[in-house]
Order: structure tokens, then sequence, then C-alpha cells
């Protein structure tokens, strides 16, 4: 599996849209992510240098929190087409299983789907009455 530090994670980021609490969740698992793998790389290097059992423990220990943040990323439902694209390539790049493709596919449809937010204050104007009262 391709790990989250081999790519440029802050351009991901910045791109990001924030658009709904769901999404900045995911951008912010896909950052937690890269600071846990860089860890365990150096846990794992450090590791052939030196094979002590403490070393060992925290290795392991490293490879599971990044394998229960990839499940976590794996399980979101997206609810913006920023977030939609994000999880569509980490798909592609192998860093969660291609079975959440569907649940990203699902997810767009339902946001294409969706009618557009009522926002306050951009309401048509009213048209002017032009009965007059005698």
């Amino acid at each position: 599996m391709v790990a989250a530090t081999d790519y440029e994670l802050p351009g991901l980021i910045r791109t990001a849209n924030f658009d709904s609490v769901t999404d900045a969740r995911l951008f912010s698992l896909i950052n937690e992510l890269a600071e846990r793998e860089k860890r365990r790389d150096a846990l794992l290097d450090r590791m052939a240098l030196d094979e002590s059992d403490a070393i060992e423990a925290a290795a392991k220990k490293a490879c599971d929190d990044a394998r229960a943040i990839y499940a976590r990323i794996a399980t979101i439902k997206p609810t913006t087409a920023g977030g939609v694209l994000r999880q569509l390539e980490l798909a592609a790049r192998g860093w969660i299983a291609p079975s959440t493709v569907p649940t990203a596919v699902t997810a767009l449809r339902e946001i294409v789907d969706r009618p557009p937010p009522f926002k306050a204050g951009h309401l048509p104007p009213v048209p002017p009455n032009t009965a007059t009262v005698s």
C-alpha cells in the first residue's frame, strides 16, 4: 500500500473545500495520517538499526494507529464535491480500499440531486403592489 507521506499532502489540504464538517474531518484525518506515518517510518528505520522490544512495540502501535485512520477515512461519506474528489483520489492512489468508490459515487449522486441551500437574505424582491386602495 502507498504511504500518505509519499505525496504532497499540503497541496491536497490547501485546495480542500471546507463547506461541511464531514469533509473537514476527512481532511483533518488525512493530516493526522501523514503525521502518524512519518512517526511510523522513523520507528521502522530505528528498528532496523536497534532491535529493542520497546521500539518494536512502538512501531507496531504506530502501524495499528495508521490502519485505524485508514479505516476511519474509508467510512466517511463526503458531503461536498470536494470531499468526494479527495476520497476518489485516495482510492485511486491506493491509500484506501477501492471498495470506497461506490460510497463516494453514491455521495456524489446525493450532492447533485440535493437542492441548493436556502440563503437567508437572498430572497427575490417582492413585486410592488400595483393595486391602490380607494
